[in-house]
């Protein structure tokens, strides 16, 4: 049974299935993904990578990659709060160890300009490969036919 493999709660899994619009956390998303045998990066944000089994959960290393992605960019943690859109606090709370909902991982990963596979799971490249080139008018050709 899945919910036992995860080490979560059979309502949540139930609840997760139903599509109830309950968001689960990193840590809960990586339970899962172990269980199923994929990667964390897949199964939250539909990034393809291997799924590297690890004694850990990479998710602990989130509040570290959050304060460092963050410093890197000279920012506060009031300025995350406010360009993610999220209440403030929620960058001191989150660097402290509190982890965040998918949606939440989302939001400070297009804040910071970073994967939200990275941010979460230390997993695939810092740049968010699904990010996209802006779209470009239709191009012209001058002094040419």
């Amino acid at each position: 049974m899945l919910s036992q493999a995860a080490r979560v709660g059979k309502s949540l899994v139930s609840i997760l299935e139903g599509g109830g619009g309950r968001v689960p956390r990193i840590h809960t998303t990586e339970q899962l993904a172990r269980a199923l045998g994929v990667s964390p990066a897949w199964l939250a944000f539909g990034i393809e990578l291997p799924y590297e089994p690890t004694t850990e959960l990479r998710s602990k290393g989130f509040a570290a990659s959050l304060s460092e992605a963050r410093r890197e960019r000279g920012l506060s943690m009031r300025a995350v709060d406010k360009r993610a859109g999220i209440s403030p606090g929620s960058t001191r709370s989150l660097e402290a160890g509190t982890m965040p909902s998918l949606d939440t991982l989302e939001l400070i990963s297009k804040a910071l300009g970073v994967s939200p596979a990275w941010l979460a799971f230390g997993e695939g490249p810092r740049e968010d490969p699904r990010r996209r080139w802006p779209r470009l008018g239709p191009l012209t050709v001058q002094g040419g036919e």
